[in-house]
């Protein structure tokens, strides 16, 4: 089975800014319960699914509850026997990306050696039946608290000389890698900046560089405290303690979703019970955020169809990422904030229409989570392919070598399709006019000549009427024509025939000024 790619580089909620956001707020009141304690949140990536520990066993033994949401979060249910037996380590455990996956520390056999490392997936209703990760990762020592980046590429986890159901001592911090093969690196410990004391509960952030972990280290608020360092250039930075949740008691296992902006963490209850209870990142702590762009890539009749699928950074012009969708079409890549991208989607057969789209995460509301279903099919008159990867250089109707890979497409299509025409549409809104260049966008000219009559007295005293030719000159900012012939040159230049083409432009003001925005489309004609 063809597994859905990942991409680390994550419509749900959208992020509000931090000033709208409360400090401090529980979980609702299907997962905290004033009888019970409830603490060691995991939450997955996407948000979506929950573990966490409660003492809501017979005679209040510790049992692991696992809930998910699409909106709202459903009844918690204890995990099944399989997953939660008295040979655990209770707070050992930890979800995949999308939550399908459940990774638990535990010595039941068989084991590489004392506490290892195991996964379980959900199918259906039922998770699996648990597989050891084995050796490297599983060692003969203690092996436990797993925490993957979101394309599970890497494995952040501790190994400790001593382990039972509810503490751990010895502990260090590992990473390991996995390889293009799919075996995993022997792991390395951490540096010793971070392995100080015993270092435990680490929790990679969606971001891939951002670490929390706990540690007894000195200088804390006492017990164990919560530290975050981050990757930076193949180096950790200095642990910085988390001050803003730290407390005088054990700080040790707490979570973050992709969104990175609320920190998971137990906390004192109403009824001198444990809930759980988000606290807002501080602005130079919180972790960059990620959105999870997913969706499914099918044919006209909906069913999935090969495709190659990319996603390029358009301030870089770099590509992050290529791969191919699951065999059922669907797809998910996860995408930090702070730039924008292109996402292409390139059927096997040229003659087939592509995909493209622009996603801007340079704004302060980053979605957690936004869906984008593609359809490859036969072009057809009258279908409309958006051209959002074609750009022109400031005020000019040069284009960006950020346009070449849209065009290169598009020129793919028209050359598969000879039985076609295309027309290049170049739409501006937001056309301005001046008769002095008041604006560096000004960079037209228009000469209008005015033929008028004026009165004038010739040379014996009379008056009559002169003939005259004025010149009228006026500035804008219309370069639609030269820019849709740009792109055709462009296209003509990879082959495409120069009678395939038509072009339509236009221009007109806006609204407002700032809403100026200029739509560059390919319209299917009639061949």
């Amino acid at each position: 089975m063809t597994k859905t790619p990942l991409l680390f580089l994550l419509l749900g909620l959208t992020a509000l800014p931090a000033c709208a956001q409360s400090k401090v707020r529980k979980l609702p009141g299907i997962i905290n319960h004033p009888s019970l304690d409830v603490s060691s949140p995991y939450i997955s990536h996407d948000g979506n699914a929950l573990l966490f520990v409660s003492n809501s066993g017979q005679d209040g033994a510790l049992a692991v509850m696992y809930t998910s949401r699409e909106t709202d979060w459903s009844t918690p249910v204890e995990l099944p026997k399989h997953l939660s037996t008295r040979l655990n380590f209770f707070q050992g455990y930890a979800l995949s990306a999308d939550g399908r996956k459940l990774y638990f520390t535990c010595a039941k056999s068989p084991v590489v050696g004392g506490y290892d490392i195991f996964v379980s997936e959900l199918k259906g209703t039922t998770w699996s039946t648990p597989e050891n990760f084995g050796a490297p990762i599983n060692s003969k020592t203690n092996d436990g608290c797993p925490s993957f980046t979101p394309d599970g590429s890497a494995l952040y986890f501790m190994r400790c000389d001593k382990m039972d159901q509810r503490k751990a001592g010895g502990c260090q911090i590992f990473r390991t890698v996995k390889k293009s093969n799919g075996q995993w690196e022997e792991p390395v410990a951490l540096p010793a900046s971070i392995n100080t004391g015993n270092a435990q509960a680490p929790r990679i952030m969606a971001d891939g560089e951002t670490l929390i972990f706990s540690s007894d280290k000195a200088g804390g608020k006492g017990g164990m405290d919560l530290y975050m360092s981050r990757l930076k250039n193949g180096s950790w930075s200095a642990p910085a303690p988390l001050d803003f949740v730290n407390t005088a008691e054990d700080d040790q296992y707490v979570s973050v979703a992709a969104l990175g902006r609320y920190l998971l963490k137990e906390a004192p209850g109403t009824r001198n019970n444990r809930e759980i209870t988000e606290f807002l990142i501080p602005d130079n702590l919180r972790p960059k955020g990620i959105m999870k762009l997913e969706g499914k890539i099918s044919d006209a009749s909906g069913a999935a169809t090969p495709a190659y699928l990319s996603v390029s950074d358009m301030t870089t012009g770099k590509r992050v990422y290529s791969g191919r969708p699951a065999s059922d079409g669907s797809y998910y890549v996860y995408l930090p904030e702070g730039t924008r991208y292109e996402l292409s989607v390139d059927p096997e057969q040229s003659q087939v229409s592509y995909f493209s789209r622009q996603l801007d995460l340079t704004g302060d509301k980053v979605p957690q989570k936004e869906k984008v279903n593609v359809t490859l099919k036969q072009p057809a008159v009258g279908d409309e392919i958006v051209l959002d990867g074609v750009q022109f250089k400031p005020s000019s109707s040069t284009l960006q070598a950020t346009s070449d890979n849209a065009l290169k497409q598009l020129a793919r299509l028209i050359k598969a399709n000879p039985g076609f025409k295309f027309e290049i549409q170049v739409l501006l809104s937001g056309y301005v006019e001046d008769a002095n260049r008041s604006s560096a966008d000004l960079t037209e000219i228009s000469v209008d000549s005015i033929h008028t009559k004026y009165d004038d007295i010739d040379s014996l005293g009379q008056l009559y009427k002169r003939d005259t030719i004025m010149v009228k000159k006026l500035f804008h900012n219309d370069r639609t024509q030269a820019q849709a012939q740009a792109i055709i040159n462009y296209l003509v230049s990879q082959g495409a025939s120069p009678g395939s083409f038509t072009y339509f432009v236009n221009a007109i003001p806006a609204a407002l000024p700032e809403n100026k925005k200029l739509t560059i489309k390919a319209v299917v004609r009639k061949g």
